[in-house]
Order: structure tokens, then C-alpha cells, then sequence
């Protein structure tokens, strides 16, 4: 492991960017277990329920566009933030977890195996997950999509006057 990799962990936001901006390719550097920085603040935030580690999760995102396609033994991100072991004192900081990882790679809920895993997950996990799998199914039927309402409004108008997440616009 690298320090990002132990950073990612357990530290605050100010120690990764630090060692982010010592060495920028440490962020696309797997140990030797598979994993990437991104993967110990899923981790991180799943064990402590840090809303730091959702900082440092949304901070690696946004360094570089490649980040959101790492995957662990074939899992996506948004398949590992989704299977992590949630309860009362970690679901909250798990769902900002959950919605900046979905934000930044919506067609991962598209993976055909992500779906029949939904059951496995926490009870609230599963709720978000139903509700954008709608949006995903919405997204593929180019008729729905193009055909307006009798108000003469697109489902992308809808989705976006009831505040839908940003992954469930991108695939609109």
C-alpha cells in the first residue's frame, strides 16, 4: 500500500489532498490486495460512518474521471459502497456514499448482475436502489423519453422538478 492508500482509511480530507498533490498516480494504483484508495474511504465510511471519508470519496471522484471505473473482483464502486455492512450509525454517511458514487458513474447500476444483488443489501440501500433502477429503465425507452405529457413535459422535466439525483439525469 501506498500512503494515500492508508490516508484514504482513516485520516482527514486536508492529509489526502496532500498526498495527493506529492504524487497524483498513487489514485490509480491497486495494492496488492486489489484495492484502490477509493475503495478504503468506501471502506472507511462503512466502518466508522465518517462523513470524512465521504469528502475523501467525492475529492478522489473528482481528481480524475478514470477513478469511477475501478472496480474490485469485478464489482463496481457502486456495487461495493452498496454491499458494505450498514447499520443505524453509518446508513447515513453509506447513502452520501452511495449517491456521489451513482452521481459520477450512473451506468453501473446498469451492470447486469448489480441488480439480482439488491436484496443482499441494507433495507434503505435497496429503496434508493429500486427507485433508480426506475429511472434507469426510463432512460433506455427512447419513446418515453421523447414523447411529452399532456402538460407537454419530457420525463427529464420531471425528473428534474422532483429533484432526482444527478446520475438519474445524466442517463435521461
Amino acid at each position: 500500500r501506498l500512503p494515500l492508500h492508508r490516508a484514504c482509511r482513516n485520516n482527514a480530507i486536508a492529509t489526502v489532498e496532500y498526498l495527493y498533490k506529492l504524487y497524483p498516480d498513487a489514485i490509480n494504483h491497486a495494492a496488492t490486495n486489489g484495492l484502490y484508495p477509493i475503495h478504503y474511504s468506501i471502506f472507511d465510511c462503512a466502518l466508522r460512518g465518517s462523513f470524512d471519508a465521504v469528502e475523501i470519496l467525492k475529492f478522489l471522484l473528482d481528481c480524475d474521471p478514470s477513478v469511477k471505473l475501478q472496480k474490485l473482483v469485478g464489482k463496481s464502486l457502486l456495487h461495493v459502497a452498496c454491499q458494505q455492512d450498514y447499520n443505524d450509525s453509518n446508513i447515513d454517511a453509506g447513502i452520501l456514499v452511495i449517491n456521489a458514487v451513482y452521481d459520477a458513474h450512473p451506468k453501473a447500476i446498469e451492470y447486469s448482475s448489480f441488480a439480482a444483488k439488491v436484496p443482499r443489501f441494507h433495507e434503505r440501500i435497496q429503496a434508493i436502489i429500486n427507485s433508480l433502477l426506475v429511472y434507469s429503465r426510463q432512460a433506455k425507452d427512447r419513446r418515453m423519453m421523447s414523447t411529452p405529457d399532456d402538460n407537454g413535459q419530457l420525463t427529464l422535466h420531471f425528473a428534474l422538478q422532483i429533484d432526482s439525483p444527478l446520475g438519474s439525469i445524466k442517463l435521461m
